[in-house]
């Protein structure tokens, strides 16, 4: 039997839960994914590698897609106007 600790570093944790790390930094940034409960620092320092809890993204993201969809959230609507002010 493998054993797969709660706790992972980012690569293996994107592999384990099937997304990219870039998605997991995502999720971070929505808060998603929670500091201290979904993810935290190797070490105490800023520049520590992240460590994910696997069972508690795996809950989080399966929470997230059981909303609605009238509950997700939305892009901004852009007009043509808005678009060529940028």
């Amino acid at each position: 039997m493998t054993h797969t600790p709660h706790w992972s570093v980012q690569r293996q944790a994107a592999d384990c839960l099937g997304v990219s790390e870039r998605t997991l930094h995502r999720w971070r940034s929505a808060g998603l994914l929670k500091p201290g409960e979904h993810f935290r620092r190797k070490f105490p320092s800023p520049n520590s590698p992240l460590l994910y809890h696997l069972e508690r993204c795996e809950e989080a993201m399966n929470h997230a897609c059981a909303r609605p969809w009238q509950q997700m959230e939305r892009a901004p609507q852009c007009s043509r106007e808005n678009l060529k002010q940028r």
